[in-house]
């Protein structure tokens, strides 16, 4: 069989031209990361009452989802009297059900995330023991993938992050993980140090 040299060409400039959207993409998230964490640093030296931490959450919780190209997510943040985890922020479908509500502590991949400290990729939640379909449940939902990372600063669990659900039902990958862990961590590190600042700092109540 005769290779028809043209048709081959025109092939690897597809090729080509799908890896460089993708270095683009990725140098453009690359960029974007870089900017949040100046933000997290300028932001708490100059913050000067607790009004403003609710605000500054917003700013990197939204720019998680962004990177993560994630429709829906929250963050929950821990209140340690009650053992329970607040939504605090939500994005996505059910924003205006979830704002305000509390789930135990220990529930679903959230509460193995703030147990164990650790972060949780979870392509097909269906096939995951630690899933709870409570919330997927009781509001219509359908949760098929999740990334999740917590929220520590100075060895202490302030929430989590979760994304939920790329476009077209794509999992979310390692790298993905990475990039969540790596803004939550500095998140979290931005909280312990307003803290510090502010010990008055309130908790969800």
């Amino acid at each position: 069989m005769v290779m028809n040299p043209m048709a081959v060409m025109r092939r690897e400039n597809t090729r080509l031209q799908a890896e460089n959207e993708q270095l683009r993409q990725e140098l453009h998230n690359l960029r974007e990361f870089v900017q949040i964490l100046h933000e997290l640093v300028q932001t708490s030296r100059a913050m000067t009452s607790d009004a403003e931490l609710l605000p500054l959450l917003e700013r990197v919780f939204t720019k998680a989802l962004s990177l993560l190209n994630a429709p829906d997510g929250s963050l929950m943040l821990l209140d340690d009297e009650k053992n329970e985890l607040v939504f605090m922020l939500v994005k996505g479908t059910l924003a205006a059900n979830l704002l305000g509500y509390r789930i135990p502590a220990s529930s679903g991949i959230a509460g193995w995330v703030v147990e164990h400290a650790e972060p949780a990729l979870v392509r097909d939640v269906r096939r995951d023991p630690r899933f709870s379909q409570a919330i997927d449940e009781q509001f219509t939902f359908h949760t098929q993938s999740i990334a999740a990372a917590p929220l520590i600063g100075d060895g202490r669990v302030y929430g989590v992050i979760e994304a939920l659900n790329q476009p077209g039902d794509e999992p979310f990958s390692e790298d993905d993980l990475a990039l969540l862990g790596l803004l939550c961590r500095y998140a979290g590190e931005t909280l312990a140090d307003i803290e510090r600042r502010q010990p008055e700092t309130p908790r969800p109540g």
